[in-house]
This record gives structure tokens, sequence and C-alpha cells, in this order.
């Protein structure tokens, strides 16, 4: 039997390594389908945090102080047919524009953003009159002007190609900027990821005296319906022999506002930590930080850019939007972003919204880099910052060991269920938090340690349930003829409850043994002898099984049986001595209906019907409550589940006084001491255990029809 469960457990553990190692494999194999699901759980995440999410009250929302002016299909189609703006077919004259920034400026904003396309040139002859002189004098006379710019091909397109040739193929005329950022970048692995090779040629005149930012919204996007999840502060141009450091917008934005990040003054990027002035923005590796949603929709106000023309050609002091008049004076100190804003051509999917255009995710990195980075925020929401690899780990091995541990625990099945799938919600509410909460803002890895966390929660729960049907099985294979029904239910209900292994329990032992049967085998029939013994044998489990006992074993004409095991009540004893009254009631009405018994039958010789009667059927019982050893004796093909100890051997020394003394029930005091109120009992006197300097106070109980039952005394 041993050899047979030692096999089993070793079978066990060998099929739950074997599926470790499985779900091991399938996730270094399907890494790409997990770091899909990883980058939905993100995307479902920043969701949650955005101004109308969870803890929306503790940070700061969408700026107001940002607006849009956008040009779109219907601004340009209502342009067109507008006799007082007298403008032709998109694209506009540079020289529009060049108005419009002019009466812009004169409204005093912050910054100006053009996130606009001016490659190339409108006019080859660049005198001062020309579209692209006006522009560019334009831009150039003021200082909080910021011009876009696209860089297209990223270093890790061109790892594989000839340096040399790389230079040739995209050197062009026009420089990138007309200077470089001060930069120092510790980290050469992030510095190669911000690195470009070519960029929209926008002509120099434009470059040379005003502040650049790249618009690039996604590096390597290869895909227009890529989800916008991240921002880049700084790119690196390499072209030619010469290094450009370029801001981003959102850079570029933040430095022209504050004022910082002069050309002699270095940009350092330090662990990963982008450091200038007040402000500190954390990219990862690539280079990048993830966007800090304010809205699902348009968080900032949105201006068409025919309002403003149509106020600038009238000459009002108030601009028409949404049917409401807007005095100009709501432009002062305002960061205002110029940008087009076409339908399917300058939108793109975001965690947030499936469509949300260019403007609104530029002037939401805008407001994350002025106001999220600002260390004297109090009500900033920091940058999102990725949990290392070695905490996700623990923290995942933490979650599958609380999975195992509530398993353990656990008293039952359903109660094993539902505390799994506590631990599951546990692991996926502590990422919400820990991604959404200002105070930590951190992403924890979803999508692999709840792949890790599930699989050990159903593999924990199958062996639990394995463990569960092997131990009810045993259960009933070693208390199912010991026990009544009622007793076998509960304990195969709630078999957490019952301890197999060897043990030492208290229990009340009482032996019930039928005295004077050798004789009354001699003087009745073999067929009836053995049909009144089975008889009194059932009469007897039947009531102890009525009062919760336990039969430990039938030997010859007695029965061991103990209360306390396995289930204990407080009232133990008492179950005991009742049963042990109503068994010497019962035997009493048998003894009435054994004199009523037919012999006529039997005519062997010297058969004395007289003396079988006048025998009858005679029950000793001794009670004893202590300490005794429980668990399944025996050897490896044959064993029993029994009680041993001395108060089992008490029981033999006090059965055999009850027999010599004709005493029916003989109780020990240590049974009498666990009553709650006295019986009537009578002091015999004091038993010497067999090699034991022990000895113990015994009582003889009679029934309550007994006119000579006495208060205990000694």
């Amino acid at each position: 039997m041993n050899f047979k469960v030692e096999y089993i457990n070793k079978l066990k553990i060998s099929i739950t390594i074997f599926i470790i190692i499985l779900l091991s494999v399938f996730a270094y194999f399907f890494k790409d389908v997990f770091d899909y699901f990883e980058e939905q759980l993100i995307d479902a995440r920043s969701f949650l945090s955005t101004d109308a999410g969870l803890f929306s009250q503790k940070f700061q929302h969408a700026d107001n102080d940002i607006v849009i002016i956008s040009v779109n299909d219907l601004t340009q189609y209502e342009a067109a047919r507008s006799s007082e703006l007298n403008l032709t077919s998109w694209p506009w004259s540079r020289e529009v524009w060049a108005k419009i920034i002019n009466f812009l400026e004169r409204q005093e904003p912050k910054l100006i953003v053009v996130d606009l396309n001016f490659s190339n040139y409108e006019d080859m002859s660049r005198n001062y009159t020309s579209p692209d002189m006006i522009l560019a004098n334009t831009l150039g006379y003021y200082d909080n002007i910021v011009l876009a710019t696209a860089l297209r091909t990223p270093y890790s397109e061109t790892e594989n190609i000839d340096q040399a040739k790389i230079f040739d193929s995209f050197a062009n005329p026009y420089n990138p900027a007309s200077n470089t950022l001060n930069m120092y970048i510790d980290n050469k692995k992030l510095d190669k990821n911000i690195s470009y090779f070519s960029h929209t040629p926008i002509p120099n005149i434009f470059t040379n005296s005003t502040t650049m930012g790249v618009t690039n919204l996604v590096t390597n996007n290869k895909n227009k319906e890529e989800n916008v999840r991240y921002s880049q502060p700084v790119y690196k141009l390499i072209k030619g022999n010469k290094e450009y450091y370029i801001p981003s917008i959102g850079l570029a934005a933040l430095m022209k506002k504050e004022g910082i990040g002069k050309l002699a003054e270095e940009i350092p990027i330090e662990s990963n930590v982008l450091k200038i002035g007040k402000h500190r923005i954390r990219l990862d590796d690539n280079g990048q930080v993830l966007i800090n949603w304010h809205s699902h929709a348009n968080a900032y106000t949105d201006i068409p850019v025919n309002s403003i023309l149509l106020s600038m050609v009238r000459g009002t002091n108030y601009f028409v939007y949404d049917n409401i008049r807007f005095p100009l004076s709501f432009l002062r100190d305002k960061i205002i972003i110029i940008a087009q804003t076409q339908t399917a051509t300058e939108t793109h999917n975001t965690p947030v919204a499936k469509e949300l255009t260019d403007a609104q995710i530029k002037a939401t990195i805008i407001d994350n880099y002025i106001n999220d980075s600002d260390i004297t925020n109090a009500d900033k929401r920091p940058f999102l910052k990725k949990i290392t690899p070695y905490k996700g780990t623990i923290i995942t091995v933490a979650f599958c060991l609380a999975i195992i541990f509530v398993m353990l625990i656990a008293t039952n099945l359903p109660l094993a269920f539902i505390n799994g799938v506590l631990i599951c919600l546990i692991y996926l509410i502590f990422n919400i938090i820990l991604f959404c909460h200002p105070r930590f803002r951190i992403i924890l890895e979803m999508a692999m340690p709840m792949y890790w966390i599930v699989s050990i929660f159903l593999l924990s729960f199958i062996l639990k349930a394995h463990h569960e049907i092997k131990k009810k099985k045993k259960i009933e294979r070693i208390f199912g003829n010991l026990v009544s029904e009622n007793v076998l239910k509960q304990l195969v209900n709630k078999p957490h409850r019952l301890n197999l292994k060897s043990s030492v329990q208290k229990v009340t032992v009482m032996s019930c043994n039928i005295y004077n049967n050798l004789k009354l085998s001699e003087e009745i029939p073999p067929e009836k002898y053995v049909e009144l013994i089975n008889k009194v044998f059932n009469t007897i489990e039947k009531i102890i099984f009525d009062y919760n006992g336990t039969i430990n074993r039938f030997v010859g004409n007695s029965v061991l049986v103990y209360w306390g095991y396995p289930i204990h009540a407080r009232k133990d004893a008492e179950n005991a001595i009742r049963a042990a009254l109503e068994i010497q009631q019962k035997i009493d009405e048998y003894n009435t209906s054994f004199n009523e018994i037919n012999f006529d039958e039997y005519d062997e010789q010297n058969f004395d019907e007289q003396k079988a009667r006048k025998d009858s059927i005679n029950v000793k019982i001794a009670i004893n409550t202590g300490d005794a050893l429980i668990g399944q004796i025996g050897s490896s093909s044959v064993s029993d589940f029994t009680v041993m100890g001395d108060t089992v051997d008490a029981i033999e020394r006090i059965k055999d006084i009850a027999e010599e003394f004709q005493k029916d029930i003989i109780v020990t005091e240590n049974t009498l001491d666990q009553l709650d109120e006295n019986i009537p009992a009578t002091y015999l006197g004091q038993v010497r255990l067999k090699n034991s300097d022990t000895k113990i106070k015994i009582f003889e109980l009679k029934l309550p029809s007994d006119n000579s039952s006495n208060e205990t005394e000694e």
C-alpha cells in the first residue's frame, strides 16, 4: 500500500512538472501574442486613467490654456465658398498663414505651435515679396513659435546598410535645424534608438531662425492603424557627418514656454530621465514615454480656422465658435496649436478613442511635458514607469504562491475556487491602482503574469480536487461501516476537518462484551445462537450510531467503541453513558423475546431448553476517558484504523472486573468528570493498571429503574 501511495505521489509530481514545462514552452513560443495582449491591457488601463476615470479627482485635468486652431475638410470647403475670405482651393498660400500668425501674435499668446507642412518652396523667386519669404520672416520675427518637421528613416531600419550608402541615400540640400541641442545621454542603447537618417526637407529660410520640433507621433510606426501610446521628447538626426539632436514639438513647446534649454545649456538624460530645469521626463530604452491621456474625445478647445479668418478680415474684437462669441482676449497667454485635422488623414487610434486627431494628441503631449513633468506641480500626473523585470518576477511568484496557499487552507473545493478567483482579481485591481493612481503611476505587466497566475490557479485547483476526492474515498473506506450515515456524510462533506494521520486524541472508549456467551452457545442450537448474537450486535451498533459513536472493531463476543474521533463533541462522554444505558435496556427486552423462542424443532440430544432460557443474554460494559493514539496500524497489505494506549488498556482491565463482580456498567472517574451534570453512580474503589503504578477510580452505573442506584460517592 505504501509503495502504491508513493508511486502515485511521484507520478503526480512528475505530471505537475511536465505541465509547468509545457506552460513555459508555450509562453516562450507565443511571446508575441502576450506582447500584443500586454499592449491592449495598457490601453485598457489608460482608458481608466483619464479625467473621467479612476482617481480623476486626485490629479490635474486637461490644461485649459492649450487651444487648437484646426484646419479640416469643412473649414477648407467653407473658406473656398466665402467671398469675404477670398481664398483659393487648398493648400492656401503661405502668405495667408503669415497673416494668420501675425493676427494671433497681436492677441499675445504664450506660444504658437505651427504643425503644418511647409516642405519645398512655393515661390522659387524667394524675393522679399514672395510668400515663402513673407512666412519665413514672420516665423523669424517672433520668439514664441515652434515649427514642425518630420523624421522618416529610423536607425533600426538601416542597421544592415553600409554607412556610406546611408549618407548618400539620405542627403538633401536642407538642414533640419539651425543648431543642435546640447544633449548628454548616458544610455547608449537609448541614444541609438532615437536616431534617424532622413527628414522632411524644410527649406533653410524656415529653419535658420525658428525653433523646430519633430512632429512624429509613433517611432517605427509602419502601420497607420497602430495604436498611438507613446511620445518621444527628443530625436537625433544623422545627416552626412553631422548629428542633430532635435526636440519633439512637445519638448520644444516646453522649452519655449519656460525659456529654458538654450543652446549653451546641456540637457542630460541620465538613468533614462530627461532633466531640464524643474522638469523631469522618464523615458524607456526606446526614448519614449507613455502618454497621459486626459479625455476620450476633445479634451482641448478646438477652434476652426475660419472663425479666426472671419474675425481677421472683418476687424472684429471677437470670434465666433460653436455659435458663441469669444473675445479675442480669450487667446491671451494661451498655447495655440495650428494643425490639420482632416478625417482619415490626421487621426489615429489611441487607447482612449478610435479616432483622435493629431492636434488633440499633440496638445495632450504638450500638456504632459509642461504640466506632468513639473516636479513643483503638486497635482501632476507623473509619467508612467515600468517596474524592473526582477521585481515583476518576484511579484508574480508571490501571487502564484498566494494562490497555492489559499488552495491549501481552503476547507472545500468551492471555497478554494472562490479564493483563487479572488487572488486573480486582487492582482488585476493591484495593477489598475498602480497604473492609475497619481501617487504610483507604475506599469506592472499583466498578460504574462496573469497567464502564470491563472495557470497555477487551475493546476492547483485540479490537484486540490484530486486530493479531496482521494481523501473522501479513503474516509468512506475507513469509516464506511464504523460510523452512522449522518456522521459519514459530515466527514465526506467536510474532509478538511478530519486528520487521517496518526495522532493523539482525547476519546471516550467503551467496551461492550456479551457475557456468558460460551455457556449459551452450548445450550441452544448454533443457528439460533448466531441469529441471536447478530441481532444483539445489530442493536448495539444502531444505538452506538444513534449517539455518534465510532466502532473500532468487533473481536469475538465484544465490540470496542470510541467517541471524540473522527467527530469531536462536548458531550462525547455523556453520549457514551447514554448509549451504555440504552444498550442495557435493549438487552433486557431481548432477553424477554429470547424466552419466546420456539425450540420445538430442535430435538438434538442433551438439549436442555429450560437451562437455555435461564442463562439468557448478559452484556457487560466498561467506559473510560483519556488520551489515545489513533492511527492506521498494520502491515503494508493489511491495516486497520484503531485506537491504542493506556486508555484502551484500562478498558480491558475494567471489563474483566465487570465480568468478575457481575456489574453491568462500570465507568471511570475520568469519564464522570467530563459530564455537565452528575449521574447517579456507586463508587466501587480503585483499580491498578497492569504494569503501572497508576490507579483509577471506578463507579457502577445502573438503569434508572434500578432502586439501588445511589448518588456518586466514594
